[in-house]
């Protein structure tokens, strides 16, 4: 784990180092999160290449003691979110990881749990989504999310008391009109 006291005004070599370090700690990570909000694989590879130019470029200004996890899950979100404004599309494919809940026995019922789960986040509101995402699937704290979000630690936990709310709602009325 990279030392969140390191400093960022040291020499060119030096951030290169960290940016390097960065880049090997955290790009399966976020790549997985860009992947998981925008859905397209490719898209998601962009994005996250993306990122990291945008962290390079915003590395030396950085203060010392900052939280690098939380910004740059910032600079991925921000990024995330102005291509979905450009293209004005959110699908989510599938995605399926080792830890994602409970196995089941038939293949065809881990499907159709996985298309009523992508169904239901899809259907919460971008900041919702993007604060149960972060917390469910990548495990930051509600502290890290507002650092993310840009936020108060106040509204992240409101934001995950709403998405829960709506997403358990959704979640339901599929399940319940399922076969």
């Amino acid at each position: 784990m990279l030392s969140q006291a390191q400093s960022t005004t040291a020499a060119p070599r030096a951030l290169e180092e960290l940016f390097e370090r960065l880049y090997v700690q955290y790009h399966r990570p976020l790549f997985s999160y860009v992947l998981r909000l925008v859905g397209h694989w490719e898209q998601a590879e962009d994005l996250t290449q993306e990122t990291f130019v945008k962290a390079y470029h915003a590395l030396a200004r950085l203060p010392a003691d900052s939280n690098y996890r939380a910004w740059l899950y910032r600079i991925a979100t921000n990024t995330c979110y102005d291509a979905l404004r450009r293209k004005r599309l959110i699908q989510w494919l599938p995605f399926f990881d080792d830890d994602a809940g409970p196995q089941t026995d038939s293949p065809e019922h881990a499907t159709a749990e996985a298309l009523a789960v992508r169904t239901a986040l899809a259907q919460l509101p971008a900041d919702q989504r993007t604060c149960l995402v972060l917390y469910i699937y990548d495990s930051f704290s509600t502290e890290e999310i507002a650092q993310v979000m840009g936020c108060s630690r106040g509204a992240v936990k409101t934001r995950l008391f709403r998405a829960r709310e709506r997403f358990r709602q959704v979640y339901v009325g599929i399940e319940e009109r399922r076969p």
